[in-house]
């Protein structure tokens, strides 16, 4: 992987796996259906166990309760062949391993990351409830921006909470939160000195009026009536301005 992306998280060699997940394990234990198994079977290339943060490795307190087993993180790496179903992909790997995960998506010399908070499923514990999807946009090594090349110099694990593992992930999954709003802004580091719950929530706002503009838009192409025309590029122009002001927003 170009740029050395794991060495600028500063993961000891202890941590290293190395080892391959090979398909069987999630066509075996993953409730796929044909569909989930063509994906695998065509766009996957390799899956590989990269590392184990635990207390043996790490000396961080596993935190579990009734509701959350955060013992041990795994990170692992999914080649694709095919970079267009990787939230499904994503989803099933999830679901299936019960670790917490780190994922990195590999495409050519492009990266994507995702994490997803996981609870103890109390109606089966044999299952984990999967939550709160986060995924980062494709990331090229190649040719990296300011604020990416910030976000990865914000991975450090030595950085990272070692009150328990359930924070050392959340360590994690909040500057990947901050870097999906640096995406806006330009500016990871200014981002990551303001508070993470206004960063997420603002940024949940400003993706959320870019759909909406996005959907109208299409609604625009398709409508023929011209006072509806009116009306829709009216209501455009009103939530783009509401966008800049959230923007102008996150960006104080």
């Amino acid at each position: 992987m170009e740029y050395g992306f794991y060495e600028k998280m500063n993961i000891p060699p202890s941590c290293e796996v190395g080892s391959t997940i090979f398909k069987k394990l999630f066509y075996e234990n993953a409730n796929m259906n044909s569909s989930d198994k063509k994906i695998f079977t065509e766009d996957v290339e390799k899956i590989t166990w990269k590392y184990s943060f635990k207390e043996e490795n790490l000396n961080i307190k596993p935190l579990i309760t009734e509701e959350l087993d955060y013992e041990e993180i795994a990170v692992i790496e999914i080649s694709l062949a095919n970079d267009l179903k990787y939230k499904r992909i994503a989803e099933i790997v999830q679901m299936t391993i019960p670790y917490p995960l780190i994922l990195i998506f590999t495409h050519k010399d492009r990266i994507l990351i995702n994490s997803a908070g996981k609870r103890i499923n109390k109606a089966d514990e044999s299952r984990n409830t999967v939550e709160n999807y986060v995924y980062s946009p494709w990331i090229n090594l190649s040719a990296l921006k300011g604020n990416e090349l910030q976000f990865f110099e914000a991975l450090n694990i030595r950085n990272f909470s070692f009150v328990n593992m359930y924070m050392f992930y959340n360590s994690f999954v909040d500057r990947l939160n901050v870097f999906n709003a640096s995406v806006i802004t330009g500016n990871f580091e200014k981002l990551s000195s303001k508070n993470i719950e206004e960063v997420n929530s603002l940024n949940k706002e400003i993706q959320s009026l870019s759909t909406d503009i996005e959907n109208l838009r299409s609604s625009l192409k398709q409508e023929v009536q011209f006072n509806r025309r009116i009306d829709i590029n009216i209501e455009i122009k009103k939530l783009e301005e509401e966008r800049t002001n959230l923007i102008k927003k996150l960006n104080e």
